[in-house]
């Protein structure tokens, strides 16, 4: 808050490097590089956005680059983007980016999204025909290729939002695709709790005190919104949340970091953020889903069906898709290694707020690490790897003599109580002399034994 004064030189700060310096908030993207287009492609040498956009309605697979200090370990992970939502979100902000982390780990990173349709002004309309291509084409042509592309490795599958639904069907609709893992992050198991359209949300108390809170609140009872509404400049909770928040965290600059790169995404999607429950329902009936087995084309794909490990992430305060709605997901997963987690913020937070890196990306991480495919890679590039494969040596005892005893006669018999008594110096087996180790000088020297007096 900005009400210490510490909290106001911090925000007078922020306002001077803003106006100076301009925004707070890195949004460039992490290195990456076109790898395909979708099935039926021929190569992906000469694969490029214009490619990607004069095919209508398809998505691209990008490859990200391989951080430059880290060393390569793990499968190589695919992150499905929801439709209409492009992939923006995985790699939101430099210092907050689920892409930039997951390089920084030494992992090889693959990303699907339809960026090149929704950031040129495409629409989405969703409906079972997307469903069916999503589950039987795109996703099993792409892990097939990531697969390939590593000498054959399971590929770890990771969906956010619709992008979990379609990861998890795809793997339970072909139980033959390379995959080491499955996690869904904010995806529902049941519609009756995800609403079709999500309204603006109200400043919380929690960000901007009682103070604004109960201030917005009355400003809401003003005859403002019907002007707005008229003029079609949208309604005056959307107006009044991002500034009373910006006023409210002014001496936070992450905080505003944040924000920025938010609104820029929020500008990328539109009105589609606002539609996943539509979305949802226009894929999948919402019986259907709560039953567990979803029609895709001519097929039903039981989710019972699905005997990999899975990984499911629930956002504490997600209002889109609410934690019971993802919790009853275990309850269809029978027959997979099925791991239930909630993790603070919402819809987006949950994936890539900034409190994302000490929770989801850690568990994240944790679960790859569990199920990763041995043996691991290493190099500085795809082309350049070379397999560690465990060294079969013999296992050396506990103590190894300096010289091998000489074996005893063939006719001599050793019983097991002449094995342990301990034998004289005369019967000692010669062996050449040893020289002691060298005493450290602040070790004080050995006492030595006391002579027995000469016999005469």
């Amino acid at each position: 808050m900005i009400l210490t004064p510490a909290g106001a030189w911090r925000a007078a700060g922020n306002m001077r490097a803003r106006v100076l310096e301009g925004p707070f908030a890195d949004l460039r993207r992490m290195p990456r590089s076109a790898f395909d287009t979708g099935p039926g492609d021929a190569g992906a040498a000469e694969v490029g956005r214009a490619h990607g956009l004069a095919r209508a309605g398809s998505v691209s697979t990008y490859r990200y680059a391989v951080h430059p200090s880290a060393r390569l370990r793990g499968s190589p992970i695919v992150l499905v983007s929801p439709l209409g939502a492009c992939g923006v979100a995985f790699d939101l902000r430099r210092g907050n980016s689920l892409v930039e982390h997951l390089v920084g780990e030494g992992r090889s990173v693959y990303q699907i999204d339809d960026e090149d349709l929704v950031g040129h002004g495409g629409t989405i309309s969703p409906g079972p025909a997307d469903l069916e291509r999503w589950v039987d084409e795109i996703l099993p042509h792409v892990v097939r290729t990531v697969s390939a592309h590593h000498d054959g490795a399971p590929v770890h599958l990771v969906g956010w939002s619709i992008g979990g639904l379609h990861a998890l069907l795809s793997a339970a609709a072909h139980p033959e695709l390379p995959l080491a893992s499955v996690t869904a992050i904010a995806t529902p198991f049941t519609l009756e709790d995800v609403p079709p359209v999500v309204g603006a949300r109200p400043l919380a108390v929690s960000e901007g005190g009682p103070v604004l809170a109960t201030l917005q609140t009355l400003l809401a009872l003003m005859p403002l919104p019907r002007l707005l509404k008229a003029l079609g400049l949208g309604s005056l909770d959307e107006l009044l949340t991002a500034p009373l928040t910006v006023i409210a965290r002014l001496d936070d600059r992450d905080f505003l970091a944040q924000l920025e790169a938010v609104d820029d995404l929020r500008a990328l999607i539109g009105d589609q953020a606002r539609l996943v429950g539509t979305f949802f329902r226009a894929m999948v009936a919402p019986e259907d889903l709560a039953a567990g087995r979803v029609p895709v084309g001519h097929t039903v794909v039981d989710l019972a069906d699905l005997h990999r490990p899975v990984l499911l992430i629930a956002g504490e305060s997600d209002r889109v898709v609410p934690p019971r709605a993802v919790r009853s997901g275990a309850r269809r997963l029978i027959g997979a290694d099925t791991r239930l987690t909630t993790a603070p913020g919402g819809h987006l937070g949950v994936l890539t707020g900034r409190d994302a890196k000490a929770t989801t990306w850690a568990r994240m991480c944790g679960f790859f690490d569990r199920h990763d495919a041995q043996p691991t890679v290493e190099g500085s590039s795809p082309g350049s790897r070379r397999v560690l494969r465990p060294a079969h040596t013999r296992p050396r005892s506990a103590v190894e003599p300096l010289r091998p005893a000489p074996a005893l006669p063939p006719a001599a018999e050793v019983t097991d109580d002449e094995a342990h008594d301990t034998p004289d110096a005369d019967d000692a087996p010669r062996t050449a002399p040893v020289r002691p180790a060298r005493r450290s000088a602040r070790l004080p020297a050995p006492k030595r034994a006391a002579r027995s007096p000469r016999r005469r």
